[in-house]
């Protein structure tokens, strides 16, 4: 049996107490409460990515499993591997092809890949961001089709699909989606309020990077950022390197939803987590700066174009607790318990609990230095 004492993240607090855990699970807790303990380590739960696209150089369409142990290294034990949007056939090749590493109960060296996030390809030209345009395509039952596969198979690994639900036909994949197990996340979407709300009611159960690629808050219209922030309907995902959201509007979002509404996402890409200041991916040269990557500036477009993040969800929670914008406690819940019960696998991981995976991060110092990280209740750091 192992153990570790420590302030425990427990309920939204940190507690000073004892976890153990063997075979892979924890087996106690014994909690003392909230009194001082403050030289101890942090114990959380490893930390779980709803939307990444790369990590430590690594790419899930080149190397899931190199990303996966670069993830693990870096603090995030389980997450969803997100690939950009291309015509819906080949998406549904790529799927296919990586579909047996999409199970969030199989043994692996690394994080646990929670299936699949497809950002697109059903999104709003209009709000595609950083999405290539030319790679979207139209909602249609027979486009979902050639994505997920016969009606009779397991959807070939995607667990979560953003889409737009404003578009012609996005109505009906919403429920299409819903029915075939796979989570409806609105995003890059130009969407009403009510738009946002019937999809809402169809079975969509999330807002993809909050106030980013979306229609936004306006007091005789309140867009999709305003029904993500107003109704609980939306686990909201949230990039946490204060360039995607300032941090006024990061405090707000905390206000509205509070921890249990919102999931610390890095949306990070192949560069962060390696030191460089550029890389290529897809085909385009990318910047890293300031803990974002970002396009260059182009003869016609004379500014950088915001591409996506360089930084993990630990060094999110590092930035946001030292910058005073989110409590310890609550940054962790972000980066753990709700983005796990967004995906329905909270009866499994994503809290310090009797019974549930042995998936725990060991944190030191002011600096929340991550000396050990355990996945399945073997050590990887």
């Amino acid at each position: 049996m192992n153990q570790i004492r420590g302030r425990l993240l427990s309920d939204g607090k940190l507690l000073t107490g004892t976890l153990s855990f063997e075979r892979g699970r924890i087996t106690a807790l014994a909690l003392e409460g909230e009194i001082g303990g403050a030289e101890l380590p942090v114990v959380a739960p490893g930390f779980v990515d709803l939307h990444i696209h790369g990590f430590g150089g690594f790419d899930p369409l080149e190397d899931l499993a190199g990303m996966a142990g670069a993830l693990a290294r870096a603090g995030t034990t389980c997450f969803q591997p997100t690939l950009f949007p291309t015509r819906p056939e080949l998406l549904g090749e790529q799927c296919a092809r990586l579909a047996p590493r999409a199970d969030p109960s199989a043994a692996t060296p690394g994080a646990r890949v929670a299936g699949f996030h497809l950002e697109g390809p059903f999104v709003n030209p209009a709000a595609a961001g950083a999405l290539p345009i030319a790679d979207l395509a139209v909602p249609s039952p027979a486009a979902l089709r050639a994505i997920l596969g016969p009606a009779t198979g397991g959807g070939r690994g995607v667990r979560t699909m953003t889409l737009a639900p404003e578009l012609p036909g996005a109505a009906e994949l919403v429920g299409e989606l819903t029915r075939a197990g796979v989570r409806v996340s609105l995003g890059h979407s130009r969407a009403t309020s009510a738009q946002a709300r019937a999809a809402a009611r169809s079975g969509a159960c999330g807002a993809t990077h909050l106030f980013n690629a979306m229609s936004g808050v306006h007091h005789r219209e309140m867009g999709l950022a305003g029904f993500a922030l107003t109704d609980a309907a939306l686990y909201a995902e949230i990039i946490g390197d204060l360039v995607h959201v300032g941090p006024e509007a990061f405090e707000l979002a905390l206000r509205a939803r509070g921890p249990g509404g919102l999931c610390l996402v890095s949306d990070a890409l192949r560069g962060a987590g390696t030191g460089c200041d550029h890389f290529h991916s897809h085909g385009r040269e990318h910047l890293l700066r300031d803990g974002a990557a970002w396009y260059p500036p182009t003869p016609s477009a004379g500014a950088p174009q915001l591409a996506g993040s360089a930084l993990s969800q630990l060094e999110m929670v590092r930035l946001l607790t030292s910058r005073g914008v989110v409590g310890l406690p609550e940054a962790l819940t972000m980066a753990s318990s709700t983005p796990a019960r967004a995906l329905g696998l909270e009866k499994e991981l994503g809290e310090l609990r009797v019974g549930l995976r042995a998936d725990l991060l060991v944190l030191t110092g002011r600096e929340l230095a991550l000396s050990q990280v355990w996945v399945g209740g073997e050590r990887l750091l």
